[in-house]
Order: structure tokens, then C-alpha cells, then sequence
């Protein structure tokens, strides 16, 4: 007897996505500050200032498409679901194929608003 392929709502998977991309986009900002104030020298080289300057493209990034995401999946039909196994099986880790899985509990955080982050 073949068992059933369990299946996820991919409503419920696209918000998950949408919250875990927000959450990447705080801990980017939460990098960028302590690089901040690590005291980064005015004397390094411009392009190596530049890229770390990037940090902050990635983090409205993440951001943005955490709202994106969210946004999406509110739009998504109920009645759509996708195979899991195969979904969850291409991620390399674990916790994240947890977060990301219905069928694991995860507590929601409440988007907070970083403001700006100045570099030198």
C-alpha cells in the first residue's frame, strides 16, 4: 500500500516564506548597525566601504520582498497545495525547513519598523 504524498497549502507556505524574508531583513540590519558601530576607519578603501555599504540594498531587499511575499500570499487560493516532501527536502537546513513547514509551530513575529541606518 503507497502512502499519500502529504501536501501544504501553498497560502500558508508563502506566508511563512514572506515572515522568514522580513526576519533575514532584521538580522541584516542587525549586522549593518554592529558593523557601524564597530568603528569602521574612513580610511579603508572606497570600494571596500561601498560593499559593505551593500548591506543596506540587501536588507530593503529582504524587506521588501518579505512584503511582497506576504502580500502574495494572501491573494494565493486556499484550495491550491503542493507535494511537500520534494519542497522541504531541497532546503539544506533543517530549522528552516521547520519555520517554513505548516505543519511546525512557529511563533509570528511582529514586523518592527529599523529606520535608517548611517554609514560613516
Amino acid at each position: 500500500m503507497q502512502q499519500q504524498a502529504r501536501r501544504v497549502p501553498l497560502a500558508d507556505l508563502t506566508a511563512r516564506v514572506g515572515r522568514e524574508l522580513e526576519a533575514l531583513a532584521r538580522m541584516s540590519i542587525s549586522l549593518q548597525r554592529a558593523l557601524s558601530a564597530s568603528g569602521i576607519d574612513s580610511s579603508l578603501p572606497p570600494q571596500i566601504i561601498r560593499e559593505l555599504q551593500s548591506i543596506d540594498r540587501i536588507s530593503q531587499s529582504l524587506e521588501d520582498l518579505g512584503v511582497f511575499v506576504s502580500t502574495l500570499a494572501e491573494q494565493i487560493s486556499p484550495d491550491l497545495a503542493c507535494d511537500a516532501d520534494p519542497i522541504f527536502a531541497s532546503l539544506r537546513l533543517q530549522d528552516l525547513a521547520d519555520t517554513l513547514d505548516p505543519q511546525h509551530f512557529t511563533e509570528i513575529e511582529t514586523r518592527a519598523s529599523e529606520g535608517g541606518v548611517s554609514w560613516l
